[in-house]
């Protein structure tokens, strides 16, 4: 059992939310639990490796090609997203958000946002 455990936790990486591009859903400082999974479901909130640097970026999956995502921050006012950079490589997704853990206030699972 303690296998499995260590399994699971090894699948998933903690990360902030910087800046308010996702705002109102999640806000700046907001701490998530991300499953380490490249297969994400259109809708959900998404952790993207930048190509160009050590920088991630939390947006939501809105459509998918074979090779390639199509991502939007819920302000679309606050947000650099395919709006403006067009499609992302599949290849750069690190996982979705599945739990915001901080603040604790606003705690609760992502899955359904």
């Amino acid at each position: 059992m303690m296998a499995s455990g260590a399994l699971a936790w090894a699948m998933v990486q903690r990360y902030e939310v910087v800046g308010d591009s996702m705002c109102p859903t999640l806000t700046h400082g907001d701490r998530l639990l991300v499953l380490k999974w490249r297969w994400v479901p259109v809708g959900r909130i998404l952790v993207l490796q930048d190509s160009h640097s050590d920088e991630h970026f939390i947006k939501r999956l809105v459509r998918r090609s074979q090779s390639s995502i199509w991502v939007e921050g819920d302000n679309p006012l606050g947000s650099t997203d395919s709006r403006q950079l067009g499609w992302f490589s599949n290849k750069s997704v690190v996982g979705w958000a599945i739990y915001r853990y901080y603040p604790s206030s606003r705690a609760g699972s992502l899955i359904g946002e």
